[in-house]
């Protein structure tokens, strides 16, 4: 049982790491550079990566953009963003 609980069992979710960085949001190019501004004026330190491998998957019809921030601001993160854009931040998963 110890090895199927270990692979199947629930398990218990890991602290936010400070020094590990992690995808708050996949928005439009014009839209996360908006929304990038208003987490800087929050004091939320914030990163964006232009995603060109989108148009590649034909994930998206338009230059799209991910945006990364440390993980104990993650939430904090999200909340503004889903604040500003008005749905909850959607996310590329890898």
């Amino acid at each position: 049982m110890g090895l199927w609980h270990w692979i199947f069992g629930k398990h218990e979710p890991r602290p936010p790491d400070p020094d590990r960085s992690a995808e708050a949001a996949w928005l439009p190019l014009w839209q996360a550079q908006l929304v990038l501004h208003e987490l800087w004026e929050r004091e939320i330190p914030v990163v964006m990566a232009e995603d060109h491998t989108s148009h590649f998957r034909f994930g998206a019809r338009e230059p799209m953009a991910r945006l990364f921030v440390m993980e104990p601001r993650l939430a904090e993160a999200e909340a503004v963003i889903e604040e500003l854009t008005g749905y909850p931040p959607a996310k590329q998963g890898y």
